[in-house]
């Protein structure tokens, strides 16, 4: 039995794994799918939540197998570049990312890239390797029972049967659509856009590339976007990069047909520099709806939620995943000073109090009004009092915008629980 169950084998899941393993509490992992995701999804860590990576074990790989960046910008859509393509629009404003002496690498910089699929594999393996981390495919959690002592998760096996995890607490990091809140019945507050989104992961050679700020939202009023390498770019040489971009509200076909190859090349022609007509290698797609939406509790008895499961909203600004990274270092250091320090249980609801926190007064405001910036007719974004602060930015600007990500964005549970005498 291990002490702790964790529902779910995204990045959120196996950080949170992996911490309590370092503190020597043995997990157990119950995943529904057949094994770890492929899905395109976030790629960018900055700010506390790369501090937060650093002090795992899996940064000097990430690192490695990643590349560092500067920061992004907003853009106005694609002009042409006078040799019959396309190149990337005027720059609007600029904002290169948060940074301290913790987060910034040896050039300087404040932001990692790394696909979320590598970023999960590298926790996975190194969860694992601790000898205190099982992890088990194939396993879709559909009860939750309690007692004073312990938490059973119920689970059903791919050939139908069912079986039982056993533990002292568990950690629902099982997604937007989790089973753990859903069978907790903790409601889910907020609300959904409009507009779908098509993210693509893609070859394709930009000769124009801006080397300061390669991560471009675009602003347009119905496809806006987000354009972002996913490696080092190298001149001469298709790089792989996520374009991510809007679908007009009022378009009635399916997922599967928007992510059919002649729409995925029709939304390219859209959003992605280079040649016309385009000359790219598509990798992989997905589309998908984004909400702004947070649990009402994060903490019920036994069980925390976490990441996804516990919060969702739009990628603009990369503050979903890094959120829910957050989360995983908050929650095990929770488990690990009840369970190793024998902190009294009151800790779980102050986890619950101050990530929720967070997201209602830092990510959703902010992930909220970078998605409603780039929605807008890019002749008059320039009218944004943010936009136009960044234009004309200050140390004092700068230092003022840069706080809330490592003074509000994070949650120091160790810190918390001196500070109040626990």
């Amino acid at each position: 039995m291990g002490q702790v169950i964790v529902v779910g084998a995204g990045p959120v899941g196996l950080m949170t794994a992996l911490k309590l393993a370092t503190a020597g509490i043995a997990v157990d992992v119950i995943e529904k799918g057949a094994g770890l995701s492929r899905q395109p999804r976030a790629a960018g860590y900055h700010g506390a939540a790369l501090a937060a990576l650093k002090r795992t074990p899996v940064y000097k790989e990430a690192a490695k197998l990643g590349f560092s960046g500067n920061g992004l910008c907003w853009r106005k859509p694609l002009v042409e570049d006078g040799e019959g393509g396309m190149k990337m629009g005027e720059i609007i404003a600029s904002l290169p990312f948060a940074s301290n002496a913790e987060t910034r690498d040896e050039h300087g910089m404040g932001i990692l890239y790394l696909p979320q699929s590598q970023l999960t594999e590298l926790l996975y393996e190194a969860a694992l390797q601790t000898g205190l981390v099982k992890v088990s495919f194939n396993r879709e959690l559909y009860e939750i029972h309690e007692s004073e002592s312990s938490v059973t998760a119920v689970v059903r096996n791919l050939d139908g049967g069912s079986e039982k995890f056993k533990g002292i607490f568990l950690v629902g990091a099982d997604g937007g659509k989790s089973a753990t809140r859903r069978i907790l019945n903790i409601h889910f507050k907020g609300h959904s856009w409009p507009e779908r989104l098509i993210a693509v992961d893609v070859l394709l050679e930009d000769k124009h590339l801006d080397p300061v700020f390669p991560t471009s939202m675009v602003i347009h009023p119905v496809h806006f976007g987000l354009v972002t390498p996913l490696e080092p770019v190298q001149p001469g040489k298709k790089t792989l990069y996520r374009c991510s971009i809007a679908v007009d509200p009022n378009d009635q076909r399916t997922d599967a047909e928007l992510v059919s190859e002649a729409n995925l090349m029709k939304f390219l022609d859209v959003l992605a520099p280079g040649p016309r007509p385009l000359d790219v290698k598509i990798l992989n797609s997905s589309a998908y709806r984004t909400h702004q939406l947070c649990a009402f509790t994060m903490r019920k008895g036994r069980c925390l939620l976490a990441g996804d499961a516990a919060h969702l909203n739009n990628p603009f600004g990369a503050l979903g995943l890094t959120t829910g990274l957050l989360d995983a270092d908050a929650a095990a250091d929770t488990l690990d000073l009840i369970i190793n320090q024998k902190k009294p249980m009151d800790l779980m609801d102050l986890y619950s109090d101050e990530r929720r926190r967070a997201f209602q007064t830092f990510v959703d405001p902010m992930s909220t009004q970078n998605k409603l910036r780039c929605a807008n007719d890019p002749e008059t974004a320039i009218d944004d009092w943010f936009l136009r602060a960044l234009i004309n930015k200050t140390p004092e600007i700068m230092e003022a915008f840069s706080r809330p990500f490592f003074d509000v964005w994070p949650t120091d549970m160790k810190k918390l629980t001196a500070s109040r005498g626990l």
